[in-house]
């Protein structure tokens, strides 16, 4: 069976504990903060902080589902870390609760007054704080409910070896793709996009959603660098499988562009005046430095790097990419929300840095947890007893 080099498993005992010490750290300056600079900047911080991590969770959710529905030779190798990722949405529940009691600090609809406003009583039969808080419950649930349901089947797999088990990994991540990309667009709605509550697109869940479906690629790039690092892991980080995760990230950040361009093009040519002020806001007050930075970061350097099939080969320079595309995809959710809270000045305050140490620190340790809980690769996993595809 295969197993992680005694040097890396003491490496993730450490990372494990210290993430754990600078999330509690954090989150405790982070109430510090809250004190001096008041409730609205926190929370309005901690929800751009919590996006980003949620992205991993829900992203690692649908890519486990489409793995097994796909079975594709790239899959089962990182499918024990997909799985850890997925379960850690337990712990994503637990984080949105202090959302909770700020809700009127981030969403107008949630205010007192908000009726007022004639287009927030014509959307108030959906934007209300108890069916907000009760779509957020079932929607854990659902997730939480397939997560653990294909982890639980994952395990009955290495213990029982029976093939008749790989139905159920397909009956529940078909039905399950069809219920994330209801959910999860419901979701965008919620969470994201009711912050500019005069403004929509139709184009918005598919873009929030396949974030999270890039975000969590990204982040399980570099674990996979990481920890597969001798041992018996070795074989999953030749050549030819470090193309095939640097092809999808290369092709993942191309179709990223292009769902953002057809937003822009589609508001800006309809020039609707409840539509355009969403990119008037990002291209003004400072704002559009973070646009030219994502225009760059997000898209044209790592478009050329990684166009070079050689780059995509070589460990190195993958987990850079990966490592620098990470940093670009917090950056997304700073700009998909800061404009938003302060749509006259750019603002990044410390309160950003503590929620998002806060929330990461605490996440990364639940899920080294999670990932320690099952042997790195399905022993069981047809495409692993088949041994396809790949030499060095």
């Amino acid at each position: 069976m295969a197993s992680i080099s005694e040097n890396v498993s003491n490496n993730l005992a450490l990372v494990q504990k210290a993430a754990f010490g600078v999330g509690l750290v954090s989150l405790a300056s982070s109430l510090a903060l809250y004190t001096f600079h008041g409730k609205k900047e926190f929370f309005q911080c901690y929800l751009i902080a919590y996006l980003f991590f949620f992205a991993i969770g829900a992203g690692s959710l649908a890519l486990l589902m489409i793995q097994h529905v796909s079975a594709g030779a790239w899959g089962f190798s990182i499918r024990r870390l997909l799985e850890a990722g997925s379960r850690t949405l337990l712990l994503l529940a637990v984080f949105f609760i202090p959302l909770v009691f700020g809700l009127q600090e981030i969403y107008p609809w949630a205010r007192p007054d908000a009726l007022k406003d004639k287009l927030i009583e014509m959307k108030s039969g959906y934007l209300n704080v108890p069916f907000f808080l009760t779509r957020a419950a079932v929607f854990f649930v659902l997730w939480n409910a397939m997560a653990f349901s294909l982890s639980y089947f994952s395990k009955k797999e290495d213990e029982s070896a029976q093939e008749s088990i790989g139905w159920w990994f397909k009956a529940i991540s078909g039905p399950g793709l069809v219920v994330f990309a209801i959910t999860i667009g419901l979701t965008s709605v919620d969470w994201a996009m009711s912050v500019d509550v005069h403004w929509y697109s139709s184009m918005y869940p598919v873009l929030f959603g396949f974030c999270c479906i890039l975000t969590a690629m990204i982040f399980h790039i570099i674990a996979m660098i990481l920890i597969y690092q001798g041992g018996d892991l070795e074989k999953y980080l030749s050549r030819n499988y470090l193309r095939d995760f640097g092809s999808f990230l290369l092709g993942f950040i191309i179709f990223w562009t292009y769902l953002n361009f057809s937003q822009f093009l589609l508001i800006w040519s309809a020039n609707l005046k409840e539509e355009v002020p969403y990119y008037v806001n990002r291209v003004t007050g400072g704002w559009q430095l973070v646009t030219i930075a994502l225009a760059l970061g997000h898209f044209v350097l790592p478009f050329l790097f990684l166009l070079r099939r050689e780059t995509k080969r070589i460990r190195f320079t993958l987990f850079f990419a990966a490592c620098f595309m990470l940093l670009m995809r917090f950056v997304d959710y700073f700009y998909l929300l800061g404009p938003s809270f302060s749509p006259r000045h750019f603002h990044f305050g410390l309160s950003q840095v503590t929620c998002f140490l806060g929330i990461g620190g605490l996440w990364l340790s639940f899920f080294i947890y999670q990932w320690n809980l099952y042997p790195p690769i399905a022993a069981r996993d047809p495409r692993v007893v088949k041994e396809p595809v790949h030499g060095v």
